[in-house]
């Protein structure tokens, strides 16, 4: 078995740690809330969170999600080369709508793409307002729910105790610049505190170019490997007010609104040949908003069944928007004619739940219980519209019936009942962590003439529901002071996406077809994984060995997949000869892996205010009935970083080495349009200088060594473009100016 192996080198590796190995001390008593909803010490976790904190996201000058996870080996964010901007996150080759991603508790809305003019992303985070990450890594459904079947991502936004601290008022102005797309970020943010009423208010409005790439030729065609042209504004405001009127009551009502706007020339579509038309020229305006409004209430109590109580309602509304304008000439390439394409995929959410704590004693052993109910609901929905005219403005025949819904509208209603518990036994040396959680789902469509005049001959949508129970049992056993083993297994659970079952599209021109998969059934995971933690004065260390079984893993039509249904035919309809796509459960997934991290003080052999941090992740998956890989998993990647703060804590300076292995075609998937990518690595240097107490600059270099290099998950996109379209940004640097008063 592959995970014995993994398992022998690891012990190896981390015999090696223990010899050689950022501050053990600063990670040591770190919180988090995101593995099992209630605060937990990451040394007494059972299973792997990342935290990075809000000094760390301004050390790196993170701007947006793909810098959040840039030093995470197993976490990756794709999206270069594309109009559409940055993926979400990928978890141990997990992504998509699999990992759950929130802020402050409030799940960010669904991907959902559609053909080449539609592709709803997950970027709605504006980082500046971003005091905490925590990731956490495989399924987490026994806290979370359906959509934790990969992992979570949560988003803690600043709040004003956590901005004012001690102090009645305070405000800060930062100012930044980035080479690599040539923005310009400004933040504003300002608190205050009267009595017992406080309020935080944050602004961040950032312009900037298309992201620079290592590609030198440009022009027009599927031969540019200079990006296409593009202009972004994204600007988020925030407002938070907290009412304490006790030491044990606090209410927070929290406003978050959130815009992009691009514009894009897509010159590497000029001059292509789409069934015969040239297309002489496309440029394209997108839009994306969300906006949200909760009020969360915590209590402290003294009560038999509760020591804390928290009570949250919220509503988020988002909307994407991508408009297309486009210039063709059909053969026989005299006569121009004029098209639009108008995509829009609109969600929103609403939820309530309530989340009880209480911690009791039971003979030797101590029990720290929370529970309680969710309920949350969304709607989504769909649009495509457009026309085509002639030179002289007349309109010409559509092939697709428009407008129409790729999908008919669906709401989405999900109740869940959890409960979690610790349980700390022979004085604290051994921990238990069970967890249960029961989550049921009901789907309704509401399908109009618009989604049947769009769609013609499809049947009545299907309407679905499922039911699941997600298990979590964690252990963990302290061999002593400084070190302990740990345990987990969790399930994972999530429900068949609306945008799978109901599905329909249909191209006469182009002689091919989506088609609705009723039959989906939910998708299920089984995560293993053990590891061991230890630490020192000086340095802590600790290796993470996983394997986690999908089944019934849902392959998508919107991604190309060809059913065995139609497999058997060619992937063709017998009925009308259409090319057809359409989801389907495969049987079965398995991925598995390593991940190590170590930090180290180099004041233990001499070098003082030096840190020493290494991190390194490795996975392997494969569909198992055909011993397929699966594309999404990511290459063997390690960084190891190497800082110095001097003894007046005025400036510190670090260095970080990524290095990533190569992605052979023995990896890929057979068929898959994915080309191989070459292992490279890479050295970026941060800088930060404090002129005053209130006055601070931030500064990093990053490729250094001007490499050039394509991430694995931009390979997939490939296809017949120009390869160096989809490389990163050469040498290129960022700065920030911060005051604070």
């Amino acid at each position: 078995m592959r995970l014995l192996t993994l398992l022998t080198a690891s012990l190896l590796s981390c015999a090696a740690l223990n010899s050689a190995v950022v501050r053990a001390s600063d990670s040591i008593e770190e919180l988090t809330v995101v593995a099992s909803r209630v605060e937990t010490s990451v040394n007494d976790l059972t299973s792997t969170v990342n935290i990075i904190d809000s000094e760390r996201l301004q050390r790196e000058l993170a701007r947006d999600i793909k810098d959040v996870i840039r030093f995470e080996p197993g976490v990756v964010v794709g999206g270069t080369g594309s109009r559409f901007g940055l993926d979400g996150f990928n978890i141990r080759g997990i992504g998509g709508n699999r990992v759950l991603t929130m802020v402050d508790g409030i799940r960010v809305p669904d991907e959902f793409s559609f053909g080449p003019f539609l592709s709803a992303r997950r970027d709605f985070v504006d980082i500046d307002s971003v005091n905490r990450v925590e990731i956490a890594r495989g399924p987490v459904s026994s806290a979370w729910g359906s959509d934790a079947l990969g992992g979570v991502v949560a988003f803690t936004t600043s709040s004003p105790s956590a901005v004012l601290g001690d102090d009645r008022f305070k405000s800060k102005i930062k100012v930044g610049y980035s080479s690599a797309d040539d923005s310009v970020v400004t933040t504003l943010q300002t608190g205050g505190k009267v009595d017992e009423l406080s309020a935080l208010i944050s602004y961040t409005r950032r312009e900037s170019s298309e992201t620079d790439n290592q590609g030198k030729v440009g022009g027009t065609s599927q031969s540019r490997e200079r990006p296409d042209p593009q202009s972004m504004t994204t600007e988020n405001l925030s407002l938070k007010v907290a009412f304490e009127p006790t030491p044990d009551t606090r209410l927070l009502l929290s406003l978050e609104q959130f815009d992009n706007e691009t514009d894009s020339i897509l010159l590497s579509d000029a001059g292509t040949i789409s069934r015969g038309t040239l297309i002489e020229s496309r440029t394209a305006a997108d839009t994306r908003d969300r906006t949200r409004v909760s009020l969360r209430l915590d209590l402290n109590v003294d009560a038999v069944i509760a020591d804390t109580v928290s009570a949250k309602i919220y509503n988020q509304s988002s909307e994407t928007l991508q408009k297309m304008d486009e210039t063709r000439m059909p053969p026989p390439y005299m006569f121009p004619q004029f098209r639009k394409r108008d995509s829009m995929f609109e969600q929103t959410l609403k939820g309530a739940s309530l989340e009880v704590t209480k911690a009791f004693t039971v003979g030797n052993s101590d029990h720290s219980l929370t529970y309680g109910v969710e309920r949350f609901e969304t709607e989504s929905e769909s649009t495509r519209d457009g026309g085509t005219v002639d030179s002289s403005g007349t309109p010409l025949f559509e092939f697709s019936p428009l407008p129409t819904r790729d999908f008919p509208t669906t709401n989405v209603e999900t109740t869940a009942i959890f409960i979690q518990s610790e349980i700390a036994m022979l004085s604290d040396r051994f921990l238990l962590m069970p967890g249960l959680r029961y989550d049921d789902v009901e789907a309704t469509t509401a399908p109009d003439m618009l989604y049947f005049a769009g769609n013609p001959g499809v049947g009545e949508p299907t309407d679905f529901a499922d039911s699941a129970t997600s298990l979590k049992l964690g252990a963990l056993y302290r061999l002593d002071n400084n070190s302990a083993i740990f345990a987990n297994y969790s399930e994972g659970f999530r429900a068949p996406p609306y945008d799978d079952v109901n599905l329909g599209f249909s191209n006469a021109m182009g002689g091919y077809k989506t088609v609705s998969a009723p039959n989906l059934t939910s998708e299920t995971s089984e995560g293993i994984e053990v590891g061991l933690r230890t630490r020192s004065e000086n340095w802590n260390a600790s290796i993470a060995l996983f394997q986690t079984d999908f089944d019934d893993f849902i392959a998508a039509a919107g991604e190309g997949h060809c059913s065995r249904q139609y497999q058997v035919t060619g992937c063709r309809d017998p009925l009308d000869g259409f090319l057809v796509f359409q989801s389907e459960n495969l049987e079965s997934v398995t991925i598995e892996g390593v991940e190590i991290k170590a930090e180290l003080d180099l004041a233990s052999i001499g070098l003082e205010n030096m840190d020493l941090r290494f991190a390194a992740a490795y996975a392997s998956g494969e569909e198992t009935n055909t011993n397929n890989p699966i594309n999404t998993i990511q290459p063997l990647s390690g960084v190891l970083g190497l800082s110095y703060r001097n003894p007046a804590g005025d400036w510190s300076a670090s260095t970080v080495l990524t290095l990533v292995s190569s992605k052979d075609q023995s990896d890929i998937a057979e068929g898959s349009p994915a080309q191989a990518t070459s292992g490279y690595g890479l050295v970026d240097i941060f800088a930060s200088y404090s002129i005053s107490n209130n006055l601070s600059v931030r500064a990093g270099l990053y490729n250094v060594t001007d490499k050039t290099y394509i991430q694995w998950p931009d390979a997939v996109a490939i296809g017949s473009d120009a390869a160096l379209r989809f490389t990163q940004p050469g040498i290129n640097g960022s700065i920030d100016i911060s005051y604070e008063f």
